[in-house]
């Protein structure tokens, strides 16, 4: 579980610290108020992208770290001793900084790895869903791994992915040395010069998309300088700006608001664009302030887009398939020269790998159809739950055939001239008929938005049963829905938030009153910087938030009344969020010293 993230310089935040709890985890606030800003870091200290724009205005660089307890993790344990990194028990410290200078290698408990081998740790440690997520079910090759984790076949399915590689990487070895002395020559000699010409470019994954907007940066340099100088004089610098502006209408209606409550509301809105218009202001001056370009760049640009271009005409289309397609070309080098009795020893060998394959892609098909039906039945009774009684979800699951593809290029053919892929012999996708009497079609064809957020939650309660990561969290997975199905959402994330911690970003007061622990964010204008808070909430500062997201205030004594019979009726215990406030407000004192190691932080209140 995650134990604390410190964020320093990131966005709008300037020195915050975050600890959740275990169990249900609820995260609240105005829309703008920096939500999305909060998971962002956790994403970044877990190895997701990240760029010097989201620096704060005015820093050198900025810094996460986040602690995760893995007490019982032995998975977790044993990775770090096959990469030879030190182990902490019981936590687990990652840390990256975001520099103007170059990429920063991130750190594993104080040791500097590659951000491919952090990234490979941070995705065994949380799992990240997203508020556009539900699409993701759409993909038939989604439904397939619903259905392995469900059935747990994972590690047969990989088991049947490794050999389906040495199949072909032997078949491809067996290609080379059959060919005539002449054809040997000239294909040695391609060889040869195909390697040279792709490690010599020095080629980066990501560089191309990188270059192509560094070319459109430079340009339009000119003309998005003085759109964006322009742009931020509206917003701030001009006599009338649009933050002026606001701030004369919130005055002007604030003398008024005695003898017309209702214009409350309206100036909570006023503020909230004069947040945003402030936060807009200097990220279009940090954009604007980063313009910089030497005059023979564009040349330096074009030049190492055309050689990426004359590569990807050549060998692949992308950086990774170029890296890909030069590990081939030196392992078909280093077979082309094989004799006559090692050609008969991989012959043998690849019989003896297709026997195998064919024995294990059966066996994946016989667990994976034995499990449908009872997958089928807790679909159903999760989409009866959700308030789709009369929905239907069938498992299709089709073997492939030697006429649906090339089973030179693509499969391998078994005995019954079935192809197995590398994922098996299977096809599998999802059939829905959303209401009773309704026919059965291919779920990307039938479901509406809604009755994908519905499945998606209904699969996510039933796999998320199993989930070995420690952190589960949901980016607004109640987006546009109220009511009943708000309550039996809430009820699912309590009782998934049992077995492991569960993080949620919500609008809905029906989930907020369920969590263990509730944080809420705001922006507050400090010295004519916006700030973004993150406070721990506990007693009457939760009642008045759970106030305002059911449309009220503190002063409403309806609203307060009944955030107060939800809590009670919920069986949150006040005292426990109020002891756990105190700790957090004490911990935030504490300055984040790149120098020392984390150790166990108790903070969730932020320092600005």
């Amino acid at each position: 579980m995650l134990e604390s993230l410190q964020i320093e310089n990131f966005g709008i935040v300037e020195a915050q610290a975050f600890r959740p709890g275990q169990g249900l985890n609820v995260v609240t606030g105005e829309t703008g108020s920096g939500k999305s800003l909060l998971l962002q870091a956790i994403s970044v200290v877990l190895g997701h992208k990240s760029s010097p724009e989201m620096i704060r205005h005015g820093s050198r660089l900025a810094r996460l770290r986040g602690v995760f307890d893995i007490s019982g993790r032995k998975a977790i344990q044993e990775w770090l001793e096959a990469h030879g990194l030190p182990a902490r028990e019981p936590y687990l410290q990652l840390e990256r900084e975001i520099s103007f200078q170059g990429r920063p290698r991130p750190q594993i408990n104080g040791e500097r790895v590659t951000l491919g081998l952090y990234r490979e740790l941070g995705q065994q440690l949380v799992e990240i869903h997203g508020q556009h997520e539900n699409q993701l079910i759409l993909n038939p090759d989604v439904h397939m791994e619903y259905l392995d984790r469900f059935a747990g076949t994972l590690e047969l399915r990989d088991e049947v992915s490794v050999l389906f590689r040495q199949y072909h990487r032997l078949q491809g070895k067996i290609r080379s040395v059959s060919l005539e002395a002449n054809e040997r020559e000239e294909r040695r000699d391609y060889l040869h010069h195909a390697i040279e010409e792709i490690e010599g470019f020095a080629i980066r994954p990501g560089e191309y998309d990188e270059l192509l907007q560094e070319r459109q940066l430079i340009m339009h340099s000119g003309q998005l300088y003085k759109d964006l100088e322009q742009s931020y004089d509206f917003l701030r610098s001009h006599e009338h700006s649009i933050q002026d502006q606001l701030d004369e209408v919130q005055n002007a209606l604030q003398k008024h608001i005695d003898i017309l409550p209702e214009l409350e509301e309206i100036i909570r809105d006023i503020q909230e664009a004069y947040y945003l218009a402030e936060a807009s202001a200097d990220q279009v001056r940090s954009h604007r302030e980063r313009l910089s370009f030497t005059p023979d760049r564009l040349e330096q640009v074009e030049e190492r887009l055309n050689g990426y271009r004359r590569l990807f005409k050549k060998y692949a289309p992308d950086e990774e398939g170029l890296l890909q397609k030069n590990e081939e070309y030196l392992q078909e080098l280093g077979s082309i020269e094989m004799s006559a009795e090692q050609l008969e020893l991989l012959k043998a060998e690849v019989q003896i790998i297709h026997s195998d394959i064919c024995d294990k892609a059966e066996q994946l098909s016989r667990y994976r159809r034995g499990v449908v039906k009872e997958l089928e039945q807790q679909i159903a009774q999760e989409l009866h739950q959700l308030g789709m009684p009369g929905a239907r979800i069938e498992i299709s699951i089709q073997h492939w055939n030697a006429s649906s593809a090339n089973p030179d290029q693509n499969g391998i053919l078994n005995d019954r001239r079935n192809l197995i892929q590398e994922s098996g012999l299977d096809n599998v996708e999802f059939l829905l008929a959303a209401n009773q009497g309704e026919g059965i079609a291919p779920l990307r064809k039938v479901a509406s938005g809604g009755e994908l957020s519905r499945i998606s939650l209904a699969l996510k309660t039933i796999f998320f049963a199993a989930s070995q990561c420690g952190l589960i969290i949901f980016d607004e997975i109640d987006a546009g829905v109220s009511g009943a199905i708000a309550h039996t959402i809430a009820n699912r994330l309590k009782r998934l938030a049992t077995r492991t911690q569960v993080l949620v970003v919500t609008h809905l007061h029906q989930i907020a009153c369920e969590a263990e622990y509730h944080f809420a964010i705001q922006k507050q204008v400090k010295a004519d910087r916006t700030h973004s808070i993150l406070q721990t909430l506990a007693s009457e500062e939760r009642l008045v938030e759970m106030a305002r997201m059911m449309g009220g205030s503190k002063d409403d004594d309806l609203a307060m009344n009944h955030a107060r019979s939800l809590l009670q009726h919920s069986g949150q215990k006040q005292g426990q969020a109020r002891e756990r406030s105190k700790n957090n407000a004490a911990a935030s004192q504490n300055p984040i010293d790149p120098q020392q190691p984390t150790q166990k932080v108790s903070v969730a209140k932020v320092a600005s």
